[in-house]
């Protein structure tokens, strides 16, 4: 954060790239109000084109991805 005359600033991007155990996951591109995922592993692909309100949501997203069992993502296919 950003303090300029008193006032906290918060940096906002236009792109992230989503983490889970030190790996990427996904970039984040912003599309309109929001941000489209796109996966960078396979495990994620489920998530592709998704679009979440924010970088929040998307790590939360993938991190349940991550927690389910293989099994459990390739019936996802």
């Amino acid at each position: 954060m950003a303090k300029r005359g008193g006032e906290r600033r918060i940096a906002v991007f236009d792109n992230y790239i989503i983490e889970i155990d030190d790996k990427a996951a996904g970039i984040l591109i912003r599309a309109g109000s929001g941000f489209a995922f796109h996966a960078l592993e396979g495990r994620f692909a489920t998530l592709e084109g998704r679009t979440f309100p924010d970088a929040v949501a998307a790590e939360r997203a993938a991190r349940k991805i991550r927690r389910a069992p293989a099994a459990q993502l390739a019936r996802a296919w």
